[in-house]
């Protein structure tokens, strides 16, 4: 067999296993920030963001999983654009006409909320909002108080449930 020469100069040093992103429990995650590409959309222009996960609300069980997300330049979608700016800059850039290289933000942690989005048929993990990272602590035990009122809530109807159960059991001649 023949030996030929192959140039990689121009290919990434990071290798992956895969392109397609895991899907992850939705929640609130630490993820840096890969990557940040201009693409031409239909309707307006979008940055395809790659992120790795570096910590989740379960530890570091998904660390090293990517995911992915777009930010659209469209004028109702830039809270998007702003909000990840911020979570990785500490600006709020609102209300400002600038320049913006996706790579400036490159390398950056921010905190993000990951939720389920189904996608061709598939369910997959997207980053839905960002915030700084040095916020996570907080954000994770707000969102676990909700959850924990969301169970009272919960067992409150269930109870309520119950109660009228028995009321519906008593027969009127008995009485």
């Amino acid at each position: 067999m023949a030996k030929r020469r192959v140039d990689m100069t121009g290919v990434e040093t990071e290798i992956r296993s895969r392109r397609r992103s895991r899907h992850v429990p939705e929640g609130e995650y630490l993820l840096k920030i890969m990557e940040g590409t201009w693409q031409d959309g239909d309707k307006a222009d979008y940055i395809n963001w790659r992120f790795n996960i570096v910590k989740g609300v379960n530890g570091k069980k998904y660390s090293g999983t990517t995911v992915y997300t777009i930010t659209s330049l469209a004028p109702k979608a830039l809270f998007n654009l702003r909000s990840l700016i911020f979570a990785a800059r500490g600006k709020n850039m609102a209300g400002k006409v600038f320049n913006f290289d996706p790579e400036t933000i490159v390398g950056s942690v921010v905190g993000a909320t990951i939720e389920d989005d189904e996608y061709e048929e598939r369910i997959r993990s997207r980053p839905v909002d960002f915030y700084p990272k040095e916020k996570f602590a907080e954000v994770v035990a707000e969102s676990a108080a909700e959850e924990e009122d969301e169970d009272d809530e919960e067992e409150e109807e269930t109870e309520d449930d119950d109660e009228d159960e028995e009321l519906e059991d008593v027969d009127v001649e008995d009485i």
